[in-house]
């Protein structure tokens, strides 16, 4: 769910593309339930959060001079106007289901202060990889979902999009970009000490999956941490309870060790 919990952890982004990539072609609802084979639970939020979707840009080697490789062939930035304040995942879950190319979401709301109306935006995208099945058909695995806070556009936000040297690493650093703040995605080693100089702290070179895969392991222990809380709180056995603790402390240590210090 696309709401304002953990907005501290969101970083600010917002992108100029280029003119030559505007697309801008509306694309029907209807086309995307029968693509995503949407059930009535997933229309019905189609109708309750969402006022349009647009195909607003197409980022490929025609529009903006980058060459494709294996991976990446072209990248769609997709425009969601919300009709609500927030956008359930689902939704992404089936355009994305129904793009076979690595997609970014834009998405606008309307929101009310002092009177006034103002047009807020954000970003949100998953990692997605093309695969390859034994019978060579083409299947696409995701991450979990990237975003960047909600914020009103101005000149003073607007940022080129990276410097890249083909389509999949300006999408792999858009993708960094959306990471959660403070998140470091890399362990601290130690280098052997010399007789000259004090020991000095190195930064492990991580891969993208490197840093989503971490991503998706602080979810899950964070996960288990809120379980084994409740447990813990409402265990009245002693020694069951201290076993529990203790579990909950040894999560809390990984968590901790996961998120960089």
């Amino acid at each position: 769910m696309m709401d304002d919990a953990n907005k501290q952890n969101q970083p600010r982004t917002h992108w100029k593309f280029p003119e030559t990539a505007k697309f801008g072609r509306v694309i029907p609802k209807e086309k995307l339930y029968s693509q995503a084979g949407a059930n009535a639970e997933l229309k019905k939020l189609f109708v309750e959060q969402v006022t349009q979707i647009k195909w607003a840009y197409k980022l490929a080697e025609s529009t903006i001079n980058l060459s494709k490789t294996e991976q990446v062939h072209e990248l769609e930035v997709i425009h969601i106007k919300l009709k609500s304040q927030t956008l359930d995942e689902k939704i992404l879950t089936a355009i994305d289901k129904a793009i076979p190319h690595p997609t970014l979401f834009m998405l606008t709301r309307d929101t009310k202060e002092a009177n006034t109306t103002e047009q807020e935006i954000a970003y949100q995208a998953a990692h997605k990889l093309r695969t390859l099945t034994q019978s060579n058909k083409e299947k696409w695995q995701q991450s979990a979902y990237l975003k960047s806070q909600w914020l009103v556009p101005s000149s003073q936000h607007v940022a080129p999009l990276p410097a890249a040297t083909s389509l999949e690493s300006l999408y792999n650093q858009l993708l960094e970009a959306l990471m959660p703040l403070g998140f470091q995605g890399a362990k601290n080693l130690q280098e052997p000490k010399s007789t000259y100089e004090h020991t000095k702290p190195l930064q492990e070179k991580r891969s993208l999956e490197d840093k989503l895969a971490d991503l998706a392991a602080i979810e899950a222990l964070n996960k288990q941490i809120k379980q084994i809380k409740v447990k813990r709180d409402k265990e009245k056995q002693f020694n069951r309870k201290r076993e529990l603790n203790d579990q909950f402390k040894a999560l809390k240590k990984q968590l901790a060790e996961l998120i960089g210090g």
